[in-house]
């Protein structure tokens, strides 16, 4: 009896430890686009690849639609393949599932906000090559690019731990109409984390599920 308790209690130690690495690479070379998101644990001893070669937006009677092409791969075989559509109103959607959520879960975005506290950054880079042909077009471009990026690095730093700084660039092109960029991002985790946090959503949502029944209007 004994020796099962140590055991367990090394498994939840070693699952504790377990470091989480998530790699986001993006490249967008006119309208071609490639994402690769990959997830690992142990120094990349156990792995999953996420690979989505193809995203195009276009108009349906829907509104805007999103098509991905979605590479699952492990090691160097692709596992699975599928497309997946997301229009506006899958969006709204997901929206309204989000809004219930937070009505459901008691406190939900200050667990969120915990946890992503314990997300580290050690790399992130954004480089940046645009043109529109015109001089004057290609400065203004230049300026609002790099306010976005200044604004978007800036939240993104209040929210997880950098443990670098951030690379980043615009570079114009005045004789050339051309977008170009390339993103990559490096983040990590420990499982303890998650789990923590897993166990902790799960809690609230018994205490939201207690607050609905109590509120619940009875019949007379």
């Amino acid at each position: 009896m004994v020796w099962l308790i140590v055991g367990f209690l090394a498994l939840v130690a070693i699952i504790a430890v377990t470091p989480i690495r998530i790699a986001i690479a993006y490249n967008r070379v006119g309208e071609n686009d490639h994402l690769v998101v990959e997830i690992s644990a142990w120094f990349r001893l156990i792995r999953r690849k996420y690979e989505l070669p193809v995203l195009l937006l276009k108009q349906t009677q829907e509104g805007t639609e999103l098509k991905a092409k979605v590479e699952k791969v492990s090691g160097q075989s692709v596992m699975d393949e599928s497309i997946q559509d997301v229009t506006s109103r899958q969006v709204k959607q997901w929206k309204n599932k989000y809004q219930d959520l937070l009505k459901r879960v008691h406190d939900l975005q200050p667990v969120v906000r915990a946890f992503v506290r314990q997300i580290r950054c050690s790399r992130l880079e954004w480089h940046t090559v645009l043109g529109t042909g015109e001089a004057a077009e290609t400065g203004t471009l230049l300026g609002l690019a790099w306010g976005v990026k200044s604004m978007l690095v800036s939240v993104f730093s209040g929210a997880v731990s950098l443990r670098s700084i951030p690379r980043l660039s615009v570079q114009p092109v005045w004789n050339q109409a051309v977008i170009r960029t390339q993103f990559r991002c490096v983040l990590h985790v420990w499982l303890g984390h998650v789990l923590l946090a897993g166990i902790r959503l799960l809690l609230r949502w018994q205490i939201g599920r207690r607050r609905e029944w109590k509120t619940a209007p009875t019949e007379a």
